[in-house]
């Protein structure tokens, strides 16, 4: 059984689409089925560079990742990043979408998220 565990991903991930483009919607378990986070995962497409001016820089694809929402305690996130990394390039990699990075933002703690004044 502790073999079987070790060749499992630490994390899996249930994808669905929504309603914008290159956007999809995922909650992630880990591998006791046990519910880890909401992501928004973005796919950062880069224009057609017959679409940009000729001295454009020239930017990759990438895949950002809004952590909605999660039961990860902050000292967890670093090794969290690590796992689902390889796991979301493997899985979002294709003949087309190669991104040479994927980036994730968290929410800011509950105290500074505040927007309106309170009276």
């Amino acid at each position: 059984m502790a073999e079987e565990q070790q060749n499992q991903d630490v994390y899996h991930i249930d994808l669905m689409r929504t309603l914008w483009e290159n956007t999809y919607r995922g909650t992630v378990f880990n591998y006791k089925d046990q519910y880890v986070a909401t992501v928004r995962l973005i796919f950062s497409i880069p224009l057609d560079r017959s679409e940009v001016p000729e001295n454009a820089p020239e930017v990759n694809p990438v895949i950002i990742v809004l952590v909605e929402d999660t039961a990860l305690s902050p000292l967890e996130i670093v090794d969290f990043e690590q796992a689902m990394t390889p796991i979301l390039a493997k899985r979002l990699t294709s003949e087309y979408f190669q991104p040479d990075r994927i980036m994730y933002f968290y929410p800011s703690p509950a105290e500074g998220a505040e927007t309106k004044d309170k009276k």
